[in-house]
């Protein structure tokens, strides 16, 4: 018998608030966009997922999840691969979360009571009362977790179209502004506008926060500080270091020490 998919489990749900789903992406896997009617919590244990919602791209490590609201088109890209896991929550279930999408810090404890519901539900048994209270924890754990910087907006005008192409592909990519304006044949006025209106930064700021998340990437593959500031496109290590404590509160060879 073919296993049901997240939504048929979810249409099928019938009393049930949490539902759970877990699989291992390979490296270089992609999902097709797609969308949930329960709130969605996906969290890799290993790896890193980078997920696309809407306009903006997060990048979710094993430190962090991401929480989506119900109705919203995403898909999963995984780089390196990642042991992929989805906690699904009925509406009603969840208020104190909030409607909009975030990156959510992952505690050990968070991260002890999403392996303890995933496995509890695994073979879609009828939770008991302490099954029920541990994962009331969870939401509770949840609703307390700041949101994270672990997220880019995209420009959407099509006139930065090529822009955001290649730098979002190669992060290292160099030219200025103003090497940019000519290209695209719009001054650096312009350009500068269109970031600031639609992701709320400028170009510089923009182009060093996708280096730096695409570096998250590269240290959970294991390359070392100086291999990633350079393929990243800093000069330096200690530059990067820098630019990366300041972001995110650690230094990169720390980041994935546990």
């Amino acid at each position: 018998m073919a296993k049901l998919t997240s939504n048929e489990k979810i249409e099928n749900a019938g009393d049930k608030f949490v539902l759970t789903h877990q699989i291992d992406m390979p490296a270089g896997y992609k999902g097709q966009l797609h969308r949930h009617i329960w709130y969605q919590l996906m969290y890799a244990s290993s790896g890193v997922l980078n997920v696309e919602y809407q306009n903006q791209i997060m990048f979710v490590p094993p430190q962090k999840a991401i929480w989506l609201p119900p109705n919203c088109d995403h898909r999963v890209r995984v780089p390196v691969g990642a042991h992929f896991h989805s906690v699904y929550f009925r509406p009603d279930t969840v208020s104190a979360l909030g409607d909009t999408s975030k990156v959510l810090s992952v505690t050990p404890l968070v991260r002890e009571l999403i392996l303890a519901v995933g496995e509890m539900t695994h073979e879609d048994k009828e939770l008991d009362d302490k099954d029920k209270r541990l994962t009331q924890v969870l939401i509770d754990q949840l609703s307390l977790q700041a949101d994270s910087a672990l997220s880019i907006l995209i420009p959407s005008d099509k006139r930065l179209a090529e822009l955001v192409r290649q730098i979002i592909h190669t992060p290292s990519n160099a030219m200025s502004l103003e090497e940019w304006a000519q290209t695209l044949n719009l001054s650096s006025r312009t350009i500068t506008r269109i970031f600031t209106k639609e992701v709320g930064m400028g170009f510089k700021e923009w182009r060093q926060k996708v280096r730096l998340l695409e570096a998250i990437n590269l240290l959970e593959q294991g390359l070392p500080v100086t291999q990633v500031a350079l393929e990243v496109g800093y000069q330096s290590p200690s530059a990067f270091t820098y630019a990366f404590k300041q972001a995110f509160g650690i230094n990169p060879a720390s980041y994935f020490v546990d």
